[in-house]
């Protein structure tokens, strides 16, 4: 497995490092820090301080998820599923009491610990067992197809159980890919933002991400082979294609972007579609230039760039920009 590459690919799509995950049943891997945090907080500090880092039932402070990672076996009121109806008015007994058995946990000395670290810096004699990613839902609805694209099998998602179970317990079970957006506890621990997500992904499933991330889809092409032949699309292109053919600033752009321009672009908005990768630009054109038309834009504009953004959900990254392709790396999953 050539994690290097897996790491490339990754580069300026997630947050901080991917990290490796594995367990362990004996003693703790050599030059591994214990913690004694909450368990599912070794993810952060590998992610986020580069560190090689460890939890066991001495390096620990949440018995609640020491008890899931069958680490150490909490007490009745956890065990019971009590916890979460005495704390959380929206479970019921039975509801709390599956989320403290069967699959949702490891039995009592499954394991000693689980340790992690950067996917970038390995030691030697490590083998991940599987790799977790924090990122944007653009990001994950890529990323979570890592095992899909090889054979069909879609990730599994999460919602109501403990980030424990889905970070150190289901990827034993299933040996699955799993996308959620973790429990609270998980969220915080980890000080994920409200635009971020986890993915989990089996190592086995990894090389998935370089089909991914490594290759670039037709995007346009694959549009166009969803639209029927009665779609108010091939008419807009018709018309687009008759402007273009009269339109100074589509030759413009076509000579030095390699694009197809049907109504006037100011310098400011082109250049944002300039940042864009290549095989995305013809179709963000197109998106700009529908949403121009339709609300009676002559001109488009970087503002007019900006509230497209804004009107699919994206506003806020372009917002943020400041590196030369950070919006679109983002909004494309890239």
């Amino acid at each position: 497995m050539d994690y290097q590459a897996i790491c490339e690919v990754l580069d300026g799509k997630i947050r901080g490092h991917a990290v490796a995950i594995r367990r362990f049943e004996a003693e703790p891997p050599v030059g591994f820090d214990g913690l004694k945090v909450d368990p599912c907080q070794i993810l952060r500090h590998a992610m986020d301080d580069g560190r090689r880092v460890y939890f066991d039932r001495e390096h620990q402070d949440c018995l609640h998820g020491a008890f899931i990672t069958g680490v150490h076996p909490g007490n009745e009121q956890i065990r019971s599923g009590r916890l979460l109806t005495d704390y959380i008015p929206a479970y019921n007994l039975d509801a709390a009491h599956t989320f403290n058995s069967g699959e949702y946990i490891l039995p009592q000395g499954t394991v000693k610990g689980f340790c992690a670290t950067p996917l970038s810096n390995l030691p030697d004699d490590f083998e991940p067992e599987w790799v977790v990613l924090v990122c944007t839902p653009a990001t994950a609805a890529l990323a979570g197809a890592a095992r899909a694209v090889k054979d069909g099998t879609r990730p599994d998602t999460a919602a109501g159980n403990s980030f424990c179970s889905d970070l150190f317990v289901t990827p034993i079970y299933t040996d699955n890919v799993v996308v959620t957006t973790g429990d609270m506890g998980g969220r915080m621990n980890n000080k994920l933002k409200e635009s971020e997500m986890f993915v989990i992904i089996p190592v086995r499933w990894l090389e998935g991400l370089l089909d991914i991330f490594g290759k670039d889809p037709d995007v346009k092409g694959i549009y166009e082979a969803t639209r029927p032949e009665d779609s108010v699309y091939w008419q807009r292109q018709q018309d687009k294609a008759a402007r273009a053919a009269t339109a100074l600033t589509g030759k413009e752009a076509a000579e030095r972007l390699g694009l197809t321009i049907s109504m006037p672009w100011e310098q400011e908005a082109l250049d944002a579609i300039a940042r864009a990768p290549r095989f995305v630009r013809a179709m963000a054109v197109g998106n700009v230039e529908d949403y121009a038309e339709e609300k009676g834009h002559a001109t488009i504009t970087l503002a007019v760039v900006e509230a497209q953004a804004e009107s699919v959900g994206m506003g806020k990254f372009l917002r943020k920009t400041t590196g030369k392709t950070a919006f679109w790396r983002r909004w494309l999953g890239k």
